[in-house]
């Protein structure tokens, strides 16, 4: 008899399925919450506490997985030799590479599902926000990790969840915008800046027009996602591009607390979070500024963001190689600008941040969407239907807009000047005088540049947009030397999070091939023809 009435008022068991959700049958879970309450744990949430910690996450997942996608791109490589990330591939058994997964599901999904539901009735401005995070985030799990869960993702009676086609995840970003804008406008007509000021003070202070900026740049990202398909639609790039950042000034900057007693608080790019110290600009990008594939045109930025070795030159690390150097003068500066002593010395963290600058300082911005980044996709997109005027107009306004963000969102090393600036615009071999000389590969070099530091997922998007073309489009790319596993071929998608896919969703997973040896190998869908 007790063992029967045990089984009729079984409390709830937490199962970390295929997306860490609990699960519990209707009346147990009744049950335990009436007798159980916790008085210090609210069990409706104010949609307005939610959104502070919502902005934190998609800045920590972005900037969390770069140390990955920043090795595939060529941005930096670990100081270490034969890195399976700077190889293109993966750690097996471990849930590197996976935190965007875990952001997205875990620390956004129902958080974001919930503050929807609870205020599209009397905060529009709230559902909008939720909605145009949710687009954001939806845009680039997909373009990380090609087929996603999306159908199932918050169906909390499943114990299993399938996988649907990266396309689909696209298409359904397309419609969660125009969800956005519509309770954006409602905010708006309604007065709810005012009301979202408090809860949106890390990004836009419940400016509601830029929010409205925001989601057509998130629109315009995903159009370009057709690329390769018949059916890609240049004018609709350009199209929500132009609805979207009018200057720098609506970047999506996600601001941090600079509270020394609450590190987790602080940009993870910073000393005090000190997740960086084995990590170094690659060569290949350093290359380019230092005018190797412009003529000797020397790119004023490269003194702004870096520091030099000792001896006063500039240097980047080879993919899989690490640091090859050996004198105290000639070994490459670490990103935090520490001059270094020794080896090992040039991998700690400043106690400080007074050496750092740009992207790297305790309290810096982490740049989410710019400016920049949206003029260089609609030149992208100009070019394509051979608009070509437009095209060098925005492919010139992408470059200015580069270092107009870093001088004025971010401290460098050695400033440059407005002549400086305008003197590297107007030399024909960064800017064609005539707009039918500009080619592809200018603007996406460009483009390259203007966003390391910030845009490391879209730069992967677009190396792999272009099949990683490195005679056409990303001209002297430094082949890395390839993982085993890769049978020669580049990352086209990084493996789903270990601890909830390879071990609770593994069936799910396995029929998209996702445990081939190859699989992070494998051309997603906007690769292909």
């Amino acid at each position: 008899m007790k063992k029967k009435l045990m089984k009729k008022k079984l409390m709830k068991k937490i199962i970390f399925g295929a997306l860490a959700i609990s699960l519990l049958a209707a009346g147990c879970k009744k049950w335990v919450d009436d007798v159980y309450l916790n008085p210090n744990n609210p069990t409706v949430v104010d949609p307005e506490t939610v959104l502070p910690p919502v902005t934190a996450n998609v800045a920590r997942g972005v900037q969390f997985d770069a140390r990955m996608t920043g090795a595939f791109v060529g941005y930096w490589c670990r100081v270490t030799s034969f890195d399976s990330w700077d190889r293109h591939g993966y750690i097996a058994g471990n849930d590197a590479g996976g935190e965007k997964w875990r952001t997205h599901y875990w620390n956004l999904g129902q958080n974001l599902v919930n503050a929807i539901r609870d205020s599209r009735t009397d905060r529009p401005e709230i559902a909008g926000v939720s909605y145009a995070f949710f687009a954001y985030s939806w845009l680039h799990l997909a373009d990380y990790h090609g087929p996603v869960i999306l159908k199932q993702a918050f169906d909390a009676t499943r114990l299993t969840f399938d996988y649907d086609e990266q396309q689909e995840a696209y298409e359904y970003v397309l419609q969660i915008c125009d969800s956005a804008i519509q309770y954006l406008d409602r905010g708006i007509a309604g007065g709810g800046a005012s009301r979202l000021a408090q809860a949106d003070r890390f990004l836009y202070s419940g400016d509601l027009q830029k929010w409205k900026r925001f989601v057509y740049g998130v629109k315009a990202k995903t159009f370009q996602r057709w690329w390769n398909k018949p059916n890609y639609s240049a004018d609709s790039v350009i199209k929500y591009v132009n609805l979207s950042f009018t200057s720098i000034q609506d970047d999506a900057n996600i601001k941090f607390e600079n509270n020394a007693n609450f590190p987790d608080r602080l940009n993870f790019f910073g000393p005090r979070r000190a997740n960086l110290g084995v990590f170094r600009a690659g060569k290949w990008y350093m290359d380019m500024l230092s005018g190797v594939y412009t003529n000797g045109i020397i790119d004023p930025r490269r003194a702004y963001i870096f520091t030099p070795s000792l001896d006063g030159q500039f240097r980047g690390t080879v993919p899989s190689l690490g640091e090859t150097v050996s004198t105290q003068q000639t070994r490459t500066a670490n990103l935090w600008g520490f001059k270094p002593t020794s080896a090992a010395a040039n991998n700690n963290a400043p106690a400080l941040d007074d050496t750092c600058r740009t992207f790297f300082k305790n309290a810096s911005f982490a740049p989410i969407l710019t400016y920049t980044e949206l003029q260089f996709l609609k030149a992208e997109a100009a070019f394509k239907k051979r608009d070509m005027a437009t095209a060098l107009q925005s492919y010139r306004a992408g470059i200015q807009a580069s270092f107009d963000q870093l001088s004025t969102h971010f401290t460098g090393y050695t400033r440059f000047t407005t002549a400086q600036r305008d003197a590297y615009l107007n030399n024909p071999s960064i800017v064609p005088t005539a707009a039918d000389a500009l080619t592809l590969q200018q603007i996406m070099m460009q483009k390259y540049i203007a966003l390391w530091g910030h845009g490391w997922e879209e730069t992967y998007t677009d190396m792999r947009r272009h099949n990683w073309d490195t005679v056409n489009i990303y001209k002297g790319f430094s082949l890395p030397n390839f993982f085993p596993d890769n049978n020669g071929k580049f990352a086209n998608r990084v493996r789903p999070r270990y601890n909830s896919e390879y071990l609770w969703n593994a069936e799910a997973l396995r029929k998209v091939g996702g445990f081939d040896p190859d699989y992070h190998t494998k051309p997603v869908w906007f690769q292909q023809n």
